[in-house]
């Protein structure tokens, strides 16, 4: 059992459930947005457009529901900061808190192999 619970926490603690569940928040909050540019912006212009038909969305003065747009847009950075200073901040600190520190006298690691050194290896080996 205490095998389990600690797979559990290693899951959760890698931060891809929160992304996940914080990705779909935003991209819900996200969509708002889009729905509200659309029926501020764009079903009044396809409104305006002979043919097209009447009432595509609530009409506002002059034509545009720009409130719909400013609403939407604070709601949306409302939510996008609560689920940040709720959710993202704790838990970044808690899986600070849950990581080995780093050993000060442990040695670098080498330098990633540039072309030159991959060339002339191969000149080497193309040598014995």
């Amino acid at each position: 059992m205490k095998n389990l619970i600690e797979e559990f926490k290693n899951f959760i603690l890698k931060g891809n459930i929160v992304t996940i569940a914080v990705g779909l928040f935003i991209a819900a909050a996200f969509g708002e947005l889009v729905t509200a540019f659309t029926k501020g912006i764009i079903d009044p212009l396809l409104g305006k457009i002979p043919g097209m038909g009447g009432n595509l969305s609530a009409w506002a003065p002059f034509g545009f529901g720009i409130g719909f747009i400013f609403s939407a847009a604070i709601t949306f950075l409302a939510k996008a900061a609560v689920i940040f200073f709720l959710v993202v901040k704790p838990m970044n600190k808690l899986i600070a808190l849950t990581e080995k520190p780093k050993d000060p006298n442990a040695p670098t690691p080498p330098p990633p192999a540039t072309l030159d050194d991959v060339v002339a290896a191969l000149k080497d080996l193309k040598k014995q």
